[in-house]
C-alpha cells in the first residue's frame, strides 16, 4: 500500500454547524467576561482554559469528523479464483467441443482457454477449491467458506467464481459478500451447468422396514418420478439377495410420479440384502438413482391380538375367524355379553387382565362396541390400555357398533388417542335401508393398510367396487394429527366428506378407526380375498413397532426406526419380569457407533411403571450397536441389538443449476454474474481491472476512545481545579 492523501470530513449540516459555532462564541464570551471579572488572576486562566478546550471537544464531537486515507495497490494485486469441485459439478449437461460434458470438464476446458492464461499473465491468480474433503460424509457445498478464504488473501483485487450455485451448506454466503463490499472487492460469477434438469427417472428413496416376518408377506410402497420429454412405460423389480423375487410394469407420465407397490413374503429367516432397481429408460441420462438397497431382517415371529366386543356382531366373529386362521397370529376374545356375562371357551379370557405382564404381552387390541362401566370395561382397563399404546407401542383399532358404546370412552385416556371426534348427538349412528359405499383418499391410495392389490390403478377399482355397508358411526370430523385414508362416498357436514376409515400415532403405536361395521361383506363373490388380506396387513403393520428391536425380557422402541444421521430418535424401552416393578432406572441404555464412540443417552420413567424414553442423536451413518446394561454391572450388556442408520447425502448429481445465489453476491459487491456463453468475455474485462486500486480507509475520529477519553479528562481537571479552590 502506498499512501497519497488524507482528508478530513465533517457529518453535519450546515445549519446545525452554524448554530454549533455560534453557541461556543457565546461560551467563549461568557468565559472571557468571568475573566476581566477575576481581573485575568491565572488559576481562573487555567480553569476557563480547560472549559473551553472541553467544550471544543463537545462541538468537534457533534460535527463527527472523519479521516479518509486514500491509499493505491499497484502491480502485485491478486484475483482469488473460487473453484467448486463439488459432486454436483459431475453433472454431464454441458458441451465441450460440440460432445456433452460435465460441469467439471467444462471448467478445465476454460481454464485451459488463451484467455485465462492471458488473465494469469495480467493479474495474480490464486485458486481456492471448495469440494467435499472436510465432509467426506455429509456432503455439501459450500460457498461461504470459499468466500471467507479469498477474504485471507492479501492485496485482493476480485473474487472471481466458478460454480454451478449449489450452495446447501447451513451458512449463508450473503455476510461474506457483504464484508467484502466493505472492502471494495468486487465478486464475479461464472453459472456453469443447464437450468433445467437432464431427461431422467428417479427412483425416490424407498422406506425399507427394519424387519419382517418369515412367511409374512412384505410391502414396499415404490414411487418413481420422471422429467423425461414423454411418457416413459418400465418396470420395477425387487431383489432378495440378488435374486428376483417381484416386479411390476409401470408408465410414469411426463414430468410426472408414479406410485406402486411391491409384494414378496419370505421364506427364510436373518439378514437379507434387498434392492429395488427401475429399468433404465433410452434418455435418461443419470442411472445411478435408479435403484435403492437395504438390508432388512427376516424374524420368526408371533403377534397376539386380543378383540374385545360386548356382542357376537357378524364383523366380530369373521374377523375373529381370520384372525384366528393366520399362522402369524395368536388371537385372544373378551365377550362381554350384557345379558349373558362373559363369553367362555377356547381363546376367550373372562375378564380384561389385572396384572402388567398379562396385559402387556398384547401386540393389537381391536376394542369394538365396549365402553366404560355396565360391567365392561374399568377405568384401570382404559388406563392400562392407553399406556399399552402410548409408551409400549401397541396397536389400537376402535371398531364403533350401534350399542354407542364407543361414547362412554369419552372423558377418559382413550379419548386423547382417538383419531375423530365423534358427533354425540347421534350416538346410536347412522343407518340406511340403501349400500353405502367407501372413497379412497389420497393418502388412502398410497398407503400400505388399503394395498389390496399391487397395481395402483386396480387397487382403486377393487375399492370402487367393494361391497358397501349400510351402518356408520356418527363422526364430526378427524383430529389433528390425523391421516384419513377413506371417507364416505356421498354424506358430508359442515367439515366435509365423514371419515370412515383413518389412522394417527399416539406416542410409540399406532390407532385405527373404522366407523362401519360390514368389512365382513368384502367377502361376497371372492371369499377371503380382500378380507383377510386387509385385516392381516392392519395387524402386522400396528404391531410393527413393537417387534422391532427385542421381544422377550425388553422391547425398545425407535422412532423413526430407520434414522438418519443427525437426526433426533426417540428411544423408549419397555421392560417386562421383575425389572419392571422397580422405582429406580434399572437400566442403561449404551449405544457405540461404527468408530467405537460410546454414547449413553439418559432414561427418565413414564406413567405406568416399566417403560422409559430417552433422546438420541446419531453423529455418523453405519450400523450402531445398542445395548442395554445393568447399573451395577456395565461392563455385560444383557440386551444387545443392532441399529442401522443411513447417511444423508444433499449434494445430487443431475440437478438443474441455480444461478440466483451467484447472481445476489455479485450485485451486493457490485460485480457481475455470467452464464457459460459471456465467461471467455469476463476473463478479458477481469483482465482490465487497473493496476492501481484506490483504497479510501475511514477513521472516524469522533468515535476514536482516545477521544472520548479526552473529552472527560479535560472537564474532570477542570471540575477538580475548581473544587481545589473552593468553588463547587
Amino acid at each position: 500500500m502506498i499512501e497519497e492523501s488524507r482528508t478530513w470530513i465533517w457529518n453535519i449540516g450546515t445549519t446545525p454547524a452554524l448554530i454549533g459555532l455560534l453557541l461556543f462564541a457565546l461560551y467563549a464570551g461568557i468565559s472571557v467576561y468571568h475573566l476581566w471579572q477575576t481581573h485575568f488572576t491565572r488559576y481562573r486562566c487555567v480553569t476557563e482554559a480547560l472549559k473551553l478546550v472541553g467544550a471544543l471537544f463537545l462541538l468537534l464531537t457533534l460535527f463527527q469528523p472523519e479521516l479518509h486515507t486514500r491509499s493505491a495497490r499497484h502491480e502485485n494485486a491478486r484475483v482469488a479464483v473460487v473453484v467448486d469441485d463439488t459432486d454436483s459439478m459431475l453433472a454431464p449437461d454441458v458441451e465441450v467441443n460440440a460432445a456433452a460434458a460435465t460441469r467439471k470438464e467444462w471448467l478445465e476446458n476454460l481454464q485451459a482457454t488463451p484467455e485465462w492464461e492471458a488473465l494469469a499473465d495480467a493479474v495474480r491468480l490464486e485458486t481456492l477449491r471448495v469440494g467435499h474433503d472436510d465432509e467426506p460424509v455429509f456432503r455439501q457445498t459450500d460457498l461461504q467458506s470459499g468466500l471467507a478464504r479469498a477474504r485471507g488473501v492479501e492485496q485482493l483485487a476480485a473474487v472471481l467464481v466458478l460454480s454451478d450455485g449449489a450452495h446447501n451448506a447451513p451458512a449463508s454466503p450473503l455476510p461474506e459478500a457483504l464484508r467484502l463490499a466493505e472492502e471494495d472487492v468486487p465478486v464475479y460469477a461464472v453459472e456453469i451447468g443447464r437450468r433445467t434438469r437432464l431427461p431422467d427417472l428417479v427412483l425416490e428413496p424407498v422406506m425399507f422396514p427394519a424387519y419382517s416376518l418369515l412367511n409374512e408377506a412384505m410391502v414396499l410402497p415404490v414411487r418413481v418420478s420422471s422429467t423425461l420429454p414423454e411418457d416413459a412405460p418400465t418396470r420395477v423389480t425387487l431383489f432378495a439377495d440378488d435374486q428376483r423375487v417381484a416386479s411390476q410394469d409401470i408408465v410414469v407420465p411426463e414430468g410426472g410420479t408414479t406410485s406402486t407397490s411391491l409384494r414378496w413374503t419370505p421364506r427364510m429367516e436373518g439378514p437379507t440384502k434387498f434392492q429395488v432397481r427401475v429399468e433404465p429408460h433410452p434418455m435418461e441420462r443419470f442411472l445411478d438413482n435408479n435403484e435403492e438397497e437395504a438390508v432388512v431382517d427376516i424374524r420368526r415371529t408371533t403377534i397376539r391380538v386380543l378383540l374385545i366386543d360386548s356382542i357376537p356382531r357378524w364383523e366380530y366373529r369373521f374377523l375373529r375367524n381370520a384372525l384366528t386362521r393366520d399362522p402369524g397370529v395368536e388371537v385372544d376374545s373378551l365377550m362381554f355379553h350384557p345379558d349373558l356375562g362373559p363369553g367362555s371357551g377356547p381363546g376367550y379370557i373372562p375378564e380384561f387382565p389385572r396384572d402388567r405382564e398379562a396385559w402387556s404381552k398384547y401386540d393389537v387390541i381391536f376394542l369394538g362396541d365396549v365402553g366404560l362401566g355396565q360391567g365392561e370395561l374399568r377405568i384401570q382397563d382404559i388406563e392400562n390400555l392407553a399406556i399399552l399404546v402410548r409408551e409400549q407401542a401397541a396397536g389400537l383399532v376402535f371398531l364403533p357398533g350401534a350399542r354407542a358404546g364407543h361414547l362412554r370412552l369419552l372423558n377418559t385416556p382413550l379419548e386423547a388417542l382417538m383419531p375423530v371426534e365423534y358427533d354425540t348427538r347421534n350416538p346410536r349412528g347412522v343407518g340406511m335401508d340403501q349400500e353405502m359405499r367407501m372413497s379412497l383418499t389420497r393418502d388412502g391410495q398410497d398407503h400400505m393398510l388399503t394395498q389390496l392389490h399391487a397395481n395402483p390403478l386396480r387397487n382403486q377399482q377393487i375399492w370402487r367396487q367393494l361391497p358397501g355397508f349400510f351402518w356408520y358411526a356418527s363422526v364430526r370430523r378427524p383430529r389433528v394429527g390425523t391421516e384419513v385414508l377413506a371417507t364416505h362416498a356421498s354424506q358430508r357436514n359442515e367439515h366435509g366428506r365423514i371419515p370412515l376409515l383413518a389412522t394417527r400415532n399416539a406416542g410409540a403405536g399406532h390407532v385405527l378407526f373404522l366407523g362401519t361395521d360390514a368389512a365382513y361383506r368384502w367377502r361376497i363373490g371372492v371369499e377371503d380375498l380382500y378380507h383377510y388380506r386387509f385385516w392381516g396387513q392392519v395387524v402386522r403393520w400396528m404391531a410393527h413397532r413393537r417387534h422391532m428391536f427385542g421381544d422377550e425380557g425388553a422391547r425398545v422402541f425407535l422412532q423413526p426406526e430407520r434414522p438418519q444421521m443427525g437426526q433426533n430418535v426417540n428411544l423408549t424401552v419397555a421392560l417386562r419380569g421383575a425389572f419392571a416393578v422397580t422405582e429406580d432406572v434399572p437400566v442403561r441404555v449404551r449405544f457405540t457407533s461404527p468408530e467405537g464412540e460410546v454414547v449413553n443417552p439418559m432414561l427418565s420413567p413414564l406413567e405406568g411403571g416399566g417403560t422409559y424414553e430417552a433422546e438420541w442423536s446419531p453423529e455418523l451413518p453405519g450400523t450402531y450397536v445398542l445395548e442395554l446394561v445393568s447399573p451395577d454391572d456395565p461392563g455385560t450388556a444383557w440386551f444387545r441389538t443392532e441399529v442401522m442408520v443411513e447417511g444423508r447425502v444433499p449434494e445430487e448429481i443431475g440437478e438443474p443449476m441455480r444461478p440466483a445465489m451467484l447472481r445476489e453476491v455479485a450485485q451486493v459487491t457490485g460485480g457481475r454474474s455470467v452464464n457459460m456463453d459471456e465467461a471467455r468475455d469476463l476473463l478479458l474485462r477481469l483482465r482490465e481491472l487497473p493496476r492501481q486500486q484506490v483504497v479510501v480507509s475511514v477513521n472516524r475520529i469522533w468515535q476514536n476512545p482516545f477521544w472520548v477519553i479526552g473529552f472527560f479528562l479535560f472537564f474532570a481537571l477542570y471540575w477538580i481545579l475548581r473544587k481545589r479552590q473552593g468553588w463547587i
